[in-house]
């Protein structure tokens, strides 16, 4: 098969390139070729993320990215729900940081709210402990994403703008002279000059480069209550419990909730984003279930382990791999920028003008001469301070 483009992974990545590539070519004859080894279910990351996006990061790139990303997302039927989001302190420690985060969000013009506990409170009575709240921090705009209907509307876009759609393996990326040409997958040969892996956690299965690319696989517990007795009036917002790392949602007819709460877990993924249950998990969720004032009714109806990547920098992998023309990263990267990612990596690849700032500080290129071990630590040490990144930009 001939084409110009070949898009490796139909995650929420991957088809929003698909998507944004087909829409925006300014050679309506270009060939794209979205390949995934199996369009559905989604076995990636995408399929399992809870769907939190909150959209202000003490990176100002994740920032603008996060906000770009929830600009497209409005405009997808069921695909975004302006809940809002909720940050709980539950500490004088913790108050103050939640109120440095408030400043330096009014700074920037992003809508924030300083609200009593008792305002907390009332807005998700279920999952707020008010007596033992001492501050919080409101996002009006923030929200929960369906990501699985997300990917499947830019699928549908992108198949309605002449995108083919190719179902199999991809085994490797062939080069002529140095540059890209294609790749090699069980379904055939696929030429194609530029190459984008939007791969997630696979990334690296393809990245044979002589630039350290650490994206690192780590196991992430989640788990879902049982259905609602009764339908809920209104929507909650979600809800972090920064200090404790941990997060829960209301999913619409049950609760859903997760922990960084535990030593980091390299997990290697197989055939699906989602990796054998780890013992020290039941402990990790009891002890977030503990937080809410629900707690002995949010008995775990289904529990897994997510696994998604993880950088030294907690920033995605985006752009042209220097070493291997033709051939771009998209990797690392969340729900919550993925859109955004998506169009910025689609000027890329079109030649359009882009901010250098982001283009440089999601550069794959960027780790070029450091050891791939002490990378993968860094990674790994990052873990439990997973919105914070190493330097404000």
């Amino acid at each position: 098969m001939d084409a110009d483009i070949a898009i490796v992974g139909a995650g929420i990545v991957g088809s929003a390139a698909a998507y944004f590539l087909s829409s925006s070519s300014p050679d309506p004859k270009k060939k794209i070729v979205l390949i995934d080894r199996a369009f559905t279910p989604l076995k990636g990351s995408t399929g399992h993320a809870p769907g939190f996006v909150g959209q202000f990061n003490v990176s100002d790139v994740l920032t603008r990215l996060a906000i770009d990303t929830v600009n497209e997302y409005v405009q997808i039927p069921d695909g975004f729900d302006t809940v809002g989001g909720l940050e709980i302190a539950t500490s004088q420690e913790g108050a103050d940081k939640l109120r440095s985060r408030y400043e330096s969000a009014k700074a920037i013009g992003m809508p924030a709210e300083l609200i009593s506990p008792q305002q907390a409170a009332q807005f998700a009575p279920e999952l707020v402990r008010e007596e033992e709240t001492v501050a919080a921090l409101y996002f009006p705009k923030d929200g929960t994403a369906n990501a699985a209907r997300i990917t499947s509307f830019y699928q549908e876009k992108a198949r309605a703008n002449g995108v083919v759609f190719l179902e199999a393996d991809v085994q490797e990326i062939l080069y002529d002279a140095g540059h890209a040409k294609g790749v090699q997958t069980s379904g055939g040969l696929v030429q194609a000059g530029t190459v984008v892996l939007a791969t997630g956690v696979w990334a690296t299965d393809l990245c044979k480069f002589d630039v350290p690319i650490p994206i690192i696989p780590v196991g992430h517990p989640y788990m879902y209550g049982p259905r609602h007795t009764q339908p809920k009036t209104c929507k909650m917002p979600f809800v972090r419990w920064p200090e404790h790392h941990v997060y829960a949602r209301d999913h619409g007819s049950f609760y859903g909730l997760g922990s960084y709460n535990h030593a980091p877990v390299c997990v290697k993924p197989e055939e699906t984003a989602i990796g054998t249950w780890i013992e020290q998990f039941d402990s990790t969720l009891e002890d977030g279930r503990a937080l809410l004032p629900i707690s002995h009714e949010l008995t775990p109806s289904d529990k897994f382990n997510g696994i998604f990547s993880m950088t030294p920098d907690n920033l995605p992998l985006v752009g042209s791999v220097s070493s291997a023309p033709g051939v771009y990263l998209a990797a690392a990267i969340w729900v919550t920028h993925a859109a955004g990612t998506a169009k910025f990596l689609t000027g890329l690849i079109q030649g359009a003008p882009v901010d250098e700032t982001i283009k440089a500080k999601l550069d794959p290129n960027r780790f070029r001469g450091r050891d791939r071990e002490s990378l993968k630590q860094e990674s790994l040490d990052g873990y439990n301070n997973i919105y914070k990144t190493g330097n404000k930009q």
